[in-house]
């Protein structure tokens, strides 16, 4: 047996903070959802594999775009040629009320939204059982995995589920614990959900498989799906790459110039010779040992305008761009107006904190969008941009 396990595919995710760029790579980046779903939709025709799971938010919000429909119903339709079955349940971006198959191609299975089985014959006659639920709600705050069945009488079972490990705090997103899932004696658990693919245990595979697409600079690296293919009697996955975009952060130096042109030049070569030359990489550029630098030099680093300097010069670099420029200081803080350096980081320890964070953000995270997005915040990150304004001469 061979299927193909992704989620949180996001389709027409509206990558935000990055309109600087030029028309054509804002369309390579904001296809790139689309992009990574056509591979795994490629790569399923093209394996044959059995069937194809998707663990939730196919899309990015539980308004769908026109679009983002299309082309899904587009890529399900290319896999119902190819008689490759679909398994799907909606997340809590993508949450809705589900009534029958939302029009899909007729080898699309759409779970509803209570916990539910259906069992699919292989051509080797093996039996495939697979459960799992759709959310009505953006938040589902109670443990669902009850309302899944034993393993009884198939071949093979899987578990499909849309959530997160149970915390100590506030759980909104189908909470469980990897003991409960273990102790359903299935085969193997196609989670959705986290975007960072990882597997949480091994005996069965419970994992989740990422989104295809990094959408943002929290979600760095490699982004894909996984193969997962039976060895005997155990299902093995195999993660695969299809992201077209990496988000990525390179370190460089400052190396001292005659002139603004030759820094430039060497900043430029130093990313060339760092970043990776595939998939197309939107780098977080952070200079160090820029202390030494001319005022002139390190003004124009820290209000901006050596980082629209440096896009304008690599617009037509199909390797890479640079979306945002950081310096880290490596002396003391100058006087920040009559700051002090000490009130300024020991007032930083306790206003950059995730208990801070949260409490000051509580009215924004009832929206979908900026909820997701506080609770990937980099404070480290935060915090040194934070000082990085401080810093700037008027």
């Amino acid at each position: 047996m061979r299927f193909i396990h992704t989620a949180d595919l996001h389709l027409d995710s509206p990558f935000l903070g990055l309109t600087a760029m030029p028309t054509s790579l804002w369309e390579r980046v904001h296809s790139s959802t689309f992009m990574a779903f056509q591979k795994i939709v490629d790569d399923a025709i093209n394996l044959q594999v059995d069937f194809v799971l998707i663990s939730g938010d196919i899309y990015d919000r539980d308004q769908q775009s026109v679009a983002a429909i299309d082309f899904f119903t587009q890529q399900c339709e290319r896999l119902n040629k190819a008689q490759i079955p679909v398994y799907l349940l909606y997340g809590n971006h993508d949450y809705h009320v589900v009534h029958g198959t939302d029009s899909l191609p007729a080898n699309v299975y759409v779970f509803g939204n209570q916990v539910t089985t259906t069992v699919l014959t292989l051509a080797n006659h093996e039996t495939v059982a697979i459960s799992g639920f759709s959310y009505d709600q953006r938040w589902i705050e109670e443990d669902q995995v009850n309302g899944y069945p034993q393993k009884e009488n198939t071949v093979w079972h899987i578990g499909m589920l849309h959530g997160a490990v149970q915390q100590s705090t506030a759980n909104h997103y189908a909470p469980f614990t990897i003991s409960e899932l273990v102790s359903k004696n299935y085969d193997y658990w196609a989670l959705g959900h986290i975007h960072k693919h990882q597997l949480l245990a091994t005996n069965p595979p419970i994992v989740y498989s990422g989104n295809p697409q990094g959408r943002h600079k929290n979600e760095p690296g490699q982004h894909g799906y996984y193969l997962v293919e039976s060895h005997g009697k155990r299902l093995v996955p195999h993660f695969k790459a299809v992201a077209g975009i990496e988000w990525s952060t390179v370190n460089v130096t400052a190396i001292p110039a005659a002139n603004l042109t030759e820094f430039e030049r060497s900043l430029s070569q130093q990313i060339a010779a760092k970043a990776k030359k595939t998939p197309f990489q939107l780098i977080a550029l952070t200079i160090e040992g820029s202390d030494h630098l001319p005022s002139a030099v390190r003004h124009l680093l820290a209000n901006g305008d050596m980082l629209e300097h440096l896009q304008t010069q690599n617009k037509a670099n199909n390797n890479w761009w640079i979306y945002d420029l950081l310096i880290h200081q490596q002396s003391s803080l100058p006087s920040m107006t009559d700051l002090d350096e000490d009130y300024w980081q020991e007032a930083a320890k306790q206003v950059f904190t995730p208990v801070r964070i949260a409490e000051l953000t509580k009215s924004l995270a009832r929206e979908a969008d900026l909820a997701d997005k506080l609770a990937a915040l980099d404070l480290e990150q935060l915090k040194q941009a934070t000082t990085q304004l401080l810093r700037r001469e008027d």
